[in-house]
């Protein structure tokens, strides 16, 4: 009973410990807005592009918020190249966000993000999956994303984690981060 304890308790603190793993950068920040409040942040508020204008992968606005990578179809959004589409995005609360996808001003989708509002930020509830049995046969794999509101425009920041190892001796793993900017419509 007592082995059967110390293991919990270590696979949560192992679980506590590399949940933060994966890191934003500060340099997005810094070189580019300063954190807002509650009422300056509400002014994400509004229309906006559905793809982003330097993401050569085109994956929109919507797969961006509410996907997570390692399930990326049951996400996926097939656009017609001859239809108009936006997105519109409204502050709920300082945890919830709506997010509305418009084809030719008709709304086909519609989801609510949870987060949370922090340093004026809103920070989308984190994704977590374990496969196997990290660090003997298995992996970690992460999923975390941020809204930052810039001038006329959102960035979307993501970062996607995966780590594990083979009996602890062959660690592996990968880290992808990046930054999309969605120009605000109106």
């Amino acid at each position: 009973m007592t082995y059967r304890i110390i293991n919990i308790v270590v696979f949560i603190i192992l679980i506590l410990s590399i949940s933060s793993c994966a890191s934003f950068s500060k340099d997005v920040i810094s070189t580019n807005l300063r954190p807002k409040t509650y009422s300056e942040l509400k002014q994400i508020d509004g229309k906006y592009k559905i793809y982003a204008d330097s993401d050569s992968l085109r994956t929109n606005i919507y797969e961006n918020l509410v996907g997570v990578w390692w399930n990326s179809e049951k996400y996926k959004l097939d656009l017609d190249s001859n239809n108009k589409y936006f997105a519109e995005l409204k502050l709920i609360s300082e945890n919830e966000l709506k997010l509305s996808v418009y084809e030719n001003e008709v709304e086909i989708k519609s989801e609510i993000v949870k987060g949370k509002l922090k340093n004026g930020m809103f920070y989308l509830k984190q994704n977590l999956s374990i496969s196997g049995l990290p660090y003997v046969f298995g992996t970690f794999t992460n999923d975390k994303k941020r809204i930052i509101l810039k001038n006329n425009s959102i960035l979307i920041e993501r970062i996607k984690h995966e780590f594990g190892a083979v009996v602890v001796i062959f660690t592996a793993g990968f880290k992808n981060d990046k930054t999309l900017e969605f120009k605000r419509i109106e």
